[in-house]
This record gives C-alpha cells, structure tokens and sequence, in this order.
C-alpha cells in the first residue's frame, strides 16, 4: 500500500456557494465542527448536514421548501430550463465544478424522466484543490508503454475524482507531457485544469462514449481520462480507443476488483486486457490517500 497526503484546508465553501446558499445556512456550516466541506445535503424539512471524512455534521437550519426552491434557482442562475436536461438525469453542475445531486418527484413519459418537481434533496460535492500527487497511478501507465490504461475504483466519495485531477495535469506536464484529453462528462473534471503549461484538452458535456472517440479519432489523444464508467456504450468506445493504442485512466464505483468484475460491461473490458491495473483508493483519518494495487495477472483471466 502506497500513501501521498492531501493538504487540508480551512473550513469553508467556495465564493459561488455563498452566491447561492441563505447566510443562516453558511453560518451553520462554518458553526457545525466539520474540518471542511466536502459534502452539503439539504433536505426539505429537515436538518442540513455536512460529510467530511466520510463523517456526517448536523446543523441546526432546518429548510422550508420555499427555501429549496429559491437555492435551486439561484443555482440555475434563474433559469430551470437551461439545467432541464441534466436535473433529469439526477444533477446539475455549477461553476467551479460543484456538482449538485438533485432530488425530488419525476415526471415521465414513455418510461423517460423529462422534468423534476417537489424538489426534496439537494446533495452539493464540492472539489477541493489537494496536493496529492498521482505519480503511483503515472507510473503504471509509464510501465505499460501506453499499452494498457488504468481504472481506479473506490465507493462514491472517497476522492476518485480528485485523483484523476491531480493525474490528467501530472501527465501533460513536464519533460515527458502526453497529449492528453480529460472526457469531462459532468463538468467536474475540468475545473483547476487551467495552465499554460499543458498538453491537455478538455471536452466538456460530451456523452462519455462520444468524447473518447472524438479524443482518439480527431485529437491525437496519447492518453484519456474519464470518471465515472459504466454501461456497454462507455465499454465500447474504451474497446475502440484500446484497438488504436489510446490508454484509458478511468474511475468507477466499486468497493473491490471482484465487485467490478462481475458487472457485464467490464468483462470484454478485462478479456481485452484494456486495463493494465486496477487500482483501490481508501483514505485514512488524516486525509492520506492509500493504494491498493491489482495488476491484470494477479486478477485472473476471468477476473476473481
């Protein structure tokens, strides 16, 4: 198992949630203990809380509906309909890469969500720029040749996003920069990839499938990342960039190789041997990311 530690920081939340959130609401985050923020859930009718560390801190501001009703407009900068596509997906994503889980009552037609309304929930995940370094999931990719990519898989909320961040900037930099493009399906990749000193691109709001063949096919791409894989469509574009020697570093829900193995869409995945490695990422009290490490050999032909 490998650590590198993640600067923490102050408690607070950035300037676009003040922006958004009432000031009874911030002032109970600040007064609640967390460390930070890394998630706010807002609950129609009841307590607001704030998950740090995989922690939950009550506060003591206990939302009306009303009060649901005018965060979410303000986080639609007043425009619901300009965010209607995404809320009925289950999200939508606000400047700086904020991601804002959205819940309530779904209107459907023909077995499809074409609107949300009664919003009840709000879930807000906040990045936070770390000094983690990627170098161990770097250096499995280096190891490969550009052969093979890597994916790295961890429950929601342990920092898999943070981790490909920190990946995608430390591989276009530097003496050996790859022509890399991050496939930014929900916006929260792309935010704090800003520098002149980059070999990157950043397609954003692309279908995740899309972007990767775009990323191959049109834009000379030496390495691709993408968060959050899942379904056939994902498999097959990963399978097409594999067969024109394009690695993938990608991440996914799961709390194990096994548990990831036995999902229908991951076996022609790990047949073609696409992925090298398949890395595990937990986080210890003092906000250290540890690695856990199984290679391609070590997860048997047919996964374990």
């Amino acid at each position: 198992m490998q650590s590198v530690r993640v600067v923490r920081q102050p408690a607070g939340l950035p300037d676009k949630l003040y922006e958004v959130l009432p000031r009874h609401l911030t002032d109970a985050v600040r007064r609640c203990g967390a460390p930070r923020a890394e998630e706010l859930r807002l609950h129609r009718g009841r307590l607001a809380t704030v998950t740090c560390g995989g922690r939950n801190y009550f506060t003591d501001v206990c939302l009306r509906e009303d009060e649901m009703n005018g965060i979410l407009h303000r986080m639609c900068e007043g425009s619901l309909y300009a965010y209607s596509q995404s809320i009925s997906q289950g999200y939508l994503t606000m400047e700086g890469g904020i991601r804002v889980g959205v819940c309530g009552s779904a209107a459907t037609e023909r077995g499809q969500i074409i609107g949300v309304s009664g919003v009840s929930g709000l879930i807000v995940r906040i990045p936070h720029r770390t000094s983690a370094t990627a170098e161990p999931v770097l250096r499995l990719l280096r190891q490969a040749c550009g052969l093979r990519g890597v994916l790295v898989y961890a429950p929601p909320g342990v920092g898999k996003t943070t981790l490909l961040r920190a990946a995608a900037r430390e591989a276009a930099s530097g003496g050996e920069a790859l022509r890399t493009v991050v496939v930014d399906t929900r916006e929260e990749l792309g935010p704090a990839l800003e520098g002149e000193n980059l070999t990157l691109d950043v397609l954003a709001g692309y279908p995740r499938g899309v972007g990767i063949e775009i990323a191959v096919r049109s834009m000379g791409a030496q390495l691709v990342v993408c968060d959050e894989i899942g379904g056939m469509s994902d498999a097959q574009a990963i399978l097409y960039a594999a067969n024109c020697g394009v690695p993938i570093l990608a991440s996914i829900h799961a709390a194990s190789v096994a548990e990831l193995l036995r999902r229908p869409f991951m076996r022609p995945l790990h047949r073609a041997a696409v992925f090298g490695a398949y890395v595990g990422i937990t986080r210890d009290g003092q906000g250290s990311f540890c690695f856990a490490v199984c290679r391609h050999e070590e997860a048997g032909h047919d996964g374990p």
